[in-house]
């Protein structure tokens, strides 16, 4: 009859009762028990004898509600993330269905796709049910209404085949629960940055009446003892360009793989291995050496060295677990090992050598003592097993804010109103736009006694570079040895070229050279005010108003330096019409009668009149440059920022270069900025205008006779990047001509680096770093979070320590 009833009778007779039962459990669970009512419901629904119900027909119905209790439609009751995952209608390994003697759950796929009949997976659960609710032979005359059923102590667990009691946890939820529970144990031993968060504001603290004036005044003494004992700073304050190019400094990080250059990143992570692999086998093999120096037979240390060979790979493993899974990394110890042997047996041969010697020395020295002799073969054995090697070397920083071999120029050695030293005038916070980072840097300091910069292995690179063309320190040289340098600045946004530029200039006036600084190249390139054409120089423009600022500037910083340099007629000619040099001496001498003019003017006069005549102010600064590049009384330095500004696309047009004034005139038709663009002599391919070298001075005659040029080129300005690479190419081209262009890269801080700026932000009281006494310094986790975040960038760098 089952077989022939029709399959929509069969589906709406059976089904509600399914559902309905569904919906109860569903209801349960979500309202913690306590549906007690609905047994009635139940009972009423489901045709069976009420004096026929059996205790085994109640497990049986128990075991099967645990079933749909663990899985609905095959979705896991596991809403934790670590549970085991799989299909939605699948059934996992504990859902033990085989042993519960019940027939296969009903999914959600066997309701729309099963076949009708016998074999239909709904019939199937239905007899299965209508078996442990309906019972005929109920002996034991319990009254069925269906609250066993629902019974909070046995709903939703399921029961024992045995009759028992007491419910056992199933072994799959005690091993998940084992499991989260040592993953939370695991969490909770973290530490650092996000697994701790120490900027909690707490109840208390909330709860304060404290007021800004309550806060803590910042004084030195909060930097701990580690950052004072750390940081080393230049003991004259400034070092000459010299002294910079003989500083002993650590390396910065090397070029990232993805900037370009993989093959430069490869070789340097091959000796940075090699590196690591020699000091873990120095330090594995220390008190061995100890043992073998002691031994007298030749024999013996030679079985001793034979055993070390064993037992290297082993001990070297467990002190670089990550390099031991190299595939040649046995190789790469022994070889490393017989390296290490080597140099300790030609440190034995020197040491020998050096006693020999001292011994040599005693026997013609008779006060030297027996003592003396003991304590030098002590000293020597000493230095062949000092196995480790020298101390690395550590950044060291300037202070511009206390030079003691200051300039004999007095403006020089003060500061402006912001606090900026004018030893690096004119580098300051534009109203309107910035110059890099690092006067922010010193204006968001607690401390304002010290202004620090970090001398790094690319100022010293420039250093040597200009110090080794031009024999600038050498007060006895001859003209003939006397040349000049060519340097462009290279390196990534915030990584501090602004900074090394500014160190350069420090340290090159204090070395005494005269130096025109330009740091904001973009502001120069579009800020013009107007321009006009040279009526004297065909071909050429004037920017009046830049030519008086630069007059004025140049005669701030080193009018005491160039107050006996005159310059000569001849030279003012080249750049001023008679009418104009008139004017000009009448203005120096401050006298109507042109029979009183005294011939020639010094070069401080003719600043002089250039920053109060916007109409004289162009050929009075080019006189002046022109006369300071020939000469070689003094080195002359020009120090150019944002290089690359120049060569994008124009912001000045006149009508005499364009008619229509669609093209922009180049820089180097600017006769202000011709001098050390001529210089530099680089011509891109690709630029945002016309530059050529058609109406260029050749580089070898444009450059000073006794000087440097340095440039650099700026990543955070809105230039095309294929215009700066462009300017990089034609540098590097020049690398290997008779007069070179050396390009200096600046690349990014390294950990010695950026653990030494954290102790120096300490120290000087920069943001968070300014009240944590040590917290962050300390803390190697929150240092290495800090280098992460930061890429090893120093504008990256600040602003994490600005923000907790």
């Amino acid at each position: 009859a089952e077989l022939q009833r029709p399959y929509h009778l069969h589906y709406c007779q059976e089904t509600p009762i399914i559902m309905l039962r569904h919906c109860v459990q569903s209801a349960r669970r979500q309202q913690g028990g306590g549906l007690r009512w609905c047994s009635s419901l139940t009972s009423s629904t489901v045709d069976h004898n009420n004096d026929s119900r059996q205790s085994h027909h109640q497990k049986a119905a128990a075991a099967a509600h645990h079933q749909f209790t663990k899985r609905h439609f095959g979705i896991s009751r596991h809403p934790d993330p670590l549970a085991k995952h799989g299909s939605i209608n699948a059934v996992d390994d504990d859902d033990d269905i085989a042993d519960s003697g019940v027939a296969a759950r009903v999914t959600a796929d066997d309701l729309e796709y099963g076949e009708i009949g016998e074999a239909n997976a709904m019939s199937l659960q239905m007899k299965a049910m209508s078996s442990a609710w309906q019972d005929d032979n109920n002996d034991n005359g319990d009254d069925d209404d269906g609250s066993d059923l629902f019974d909070s102590s046995d709903f939703g667990r399921g029961g024992d085949d045995d009759g028992d009691d007491d419910m056992e946890e199933d072994p799959a939820d005690a091993e998940f629960h084992a499991r989260q529970q040592q993953i939370k144990e695991e969490l909770d031993q973290r530490t650092g940055r996000l697994w701790t968060d120490e900027w909690i504001i707490s109840e208390e603290e909330w709860l304060s009446n404290k007021t800004w004036d309550d806060i803590e005044e910042w004084t030195p003494k909060l930097a701990t003892r580690k950052s004072l004992e750390s940081v080393k700073v230049f003991e004259g304050g400034v070092p000459t360009l010299q002294q910079l190019s003989e500083l002993d400094l650590p390396p910065s990080l090397s070029v990232h793989p993805g900037h370009g250059s993989p093959k430069q990143y490869a070789t340097h992570r091959k000796k940075h291995i090699k590196s690591r692999l020699k000091m873990a086998i120095q330090l594995s093999i220390h008190d061995d050496l100890q043992k073998i120096l002691q031994m007298e037979s030749w024999s013996d240390k030679q079985e001793a060295v034979d055993a070390l060979f064993e037992v290297i790979e082993e001990r070297v493993r467990e002190r670089e677990p990550v390099l031991g899974k190299q595939p040649e990394f046995g190789a790469m110890v022994e070889n490393g090992l017989e390296q290490v042997l080597r140099m300790v047996q030609g440190r034995m041969r020197g040491a020998a050598s050096k006693v020999d010697d001292a011994s040599d020395d005693a026997a013609e020295d008779s006060d030297n003592t027996d003592g003396e002799k003991a304590a030098a073969n002590e000293d020597s054995k000493d230095d062949v097993l000092n196995v480790v090697g020298e101390e690395t070397a550590v950044p060291v920083f300037m202070d511009v804010a206390n030079v003691k071999n200051a300039p004999n120029s007095a403006f020089l050695a003060k500061s402006n109103d912001s606090g900026i030293p004018n030893l690096i005038f004119p580098l300051n916070v534009h109203h309107r736009e910035g110059v890099g980072r690092m006067v922010e840097e010193w204006e968001l300091a607690a401390n304002k006694e010290t202004r620090r910069i970090m001398m790094r292995d690319a100022t010293k690179a420039i250093a040597s570079k200009i110090v080794d063309a031009t024999n600038c320190c050498d007060s006895s040289v001859s003209d003939s040895e006397k040349g000049a340098a060519r340097v462009l600045v290279t390196g990534k946004r915030g990584v501090g070229k602004t900074a090394a530029l500014a160190g350069i200039v420090a340290s090159a006036r204090v070395s005494g050279h005269i130096v025109v600084y330009l740091p904001d190249g973009d502001r120069l390139r579009r800020h013009g005010f107007y321009i006009e054409p040279c009526n004297h120089r065909k071909g050429l423009y004037n920017l009046p108003m830049i030519a008086q600022e630069f007059c004025e500037q140049l005669l701030t910083s080193h009018g005491d330096d160039i107050n006996k340099m005159t310059a000569s007629e001849e030279t003012m000619k080249e750049f001023l019409t008679n009418d104009q040099i008139k004017k000009v001496v009448k203005k120096a001498n401050e006298n109507e009668e042109e029979s009183e003019v005294e011939m020639p003017l010094t070069l401080d006069k003719l600043l002089n009149v250039g920053s109060e005549s916007s109409s004289l102010s162009s050929g009075c600064y080019l006189s002046v440059l022109t006369t300071l590049m020939n000469q070689t009384e003094k080195p002359f330095t020009i120090v150019a920022d944002e290089f690359n500004c120049y060569y994008d696309h124009g912001h000045y047009f006149h009508m005499d270069y364009d008619e229509d004034v669609k093209k922009a005139i180049p820089l180097n038709k600017i006769s202000i900025f011709k001098p050390f663009m001529d210089a530099m002599g680089l011509y891109p391919t690709i630029a945002g205008n016309d530059i050529s070298c058609d109406d260029a001075v050749d580089s070898s005659q444009a450059m000073m006779k006794w000087g440097s040029v340095v440039a650099a080129v700026s990543e955070s300005k809105a230039v095309r990047r294929t215009f700066t690479k462009s300017l990089t190419e034609s540098a590097n081209a020049l690398a290997e001509n008779e007069n070179p262009v050396n390009v200096v890269e600046v690349r990014r801080f390294s950990n010695v680096e950026v653990q030494h700026i954290l102790y120096n932000f300490e120290i000087t009281g920069i943001g968070r770093l300014r009240f944590d006494r040590g917290t962050t310094t300390l803390n190697p986790e929150e240092v290495e979070y800090l280098r992460m975040v930061s890429g090893g960038t120093g504008q990256h760098l600040m602003d994490a320590c600005m923000i907790p």
